[in-house]
């Protein structure tokens, strides 16, 4: 776009009209720094409440229920709390992704007058479809970066694994199985095991960086696709 001022025109048709994912991508890095709040919290509260209970009866405990104390506490903080939380947040950054692009492409059919939208098109998944309409309707690459796209398909795999199948190890994708705990580590995810249920738990560090991947694709692709649908700004009338 020009380094000129937007007239007011412009404006409202960039930051109202439009539906730019940044509102949302904002709100989603919030609540990704507040689990991790949350987590830490929790974590030293479980702790103190560990160390009362044991104070007030660990003599009085066999040193195997009190081990089995430790390691509950531990299971809890370490896997069950992060599983809830984290999986749930990346279960909705991937919401949020789809409902963003959903909306770039009813507004690109509002402006063009299609009588089809997205979600009509038969293109295979969600980032299949996505990549073809824009293609079609507007000739802007969704993807460009297929380091980018492959990334998104395999955040969408684990999303599909925790919304769908509790984070079942089995059930990822085959890009993401992996045959030890130190090559899930390396993607940023934890191997679980609760005796009959082997399970995916996203770390930090995997949260942090679906974070930015969403973001960062989105903020582009967005401005991108306003460039292509509006090249030339809109002045005030005189």
């Amino acid at each position: 776009m020009s380094d000129e001022p937007f007239s007011f025109e412009e404006h409202m048709r960039r930051q109202i009209q439009f539906p730019d994912p940044w509102l949302r991508i904002e709100g989603m890095r919030t609540a990704r720094r507040a689990v991790e709040e949350q987590l830490v919290f929790l974590r030293n509260q479980r702790a103190v409440q560990l160390q009362a209970q044991l104070a007030r009866v660990g003599s009085k405990l066999h040193p195997i229920d009190a081990e089995d104390k430790v390691d509950e506490y531990r299971k809890v903080v370490n896997e069950l709390f992060p599983k809830v939380m984290r999986g749930g947040f990346v279960i909705s950054l991937w919401s949020v992704f789809e409902s963003a692009v959903k909306n770039l492409a009813e507004y690109v059919r509002s402006q063009k007058n299609l009588p089809f939208g997205l979600q009509e098109l038969r293109a295979g998944d969600f980032l299949e479809q996505t990549d073809v309409f824009f293609k079609r309707v507007v000739n802007v690459d969704a993807f460009p970066k297929k380091d980018v796209r492959a990334k998104l398909d395999r955040l969408k795999g684990l999303r599909n694994t925790l919304a769908h199948h509790d984070g079942s190890a089995v059930e990822l994708p085959k890009p993401l199985r992996c045959n030890s705990a130190e090559e899930y580590a390396a993607q940023g995810l934890l191997l679980c095991d609760d005796l009959h249920h082997k399970y995916i738990v996203p770390t930090e560090d995997y949260a942090a960086e679906a974070m930015e991947l969403v973001a960062t694709h989105l903020q582009d692709f967005a401005e991108r696709l306003y460039k292509a649908i509006h090249p030339v700004p809109l002045r005030d009338d005189a």
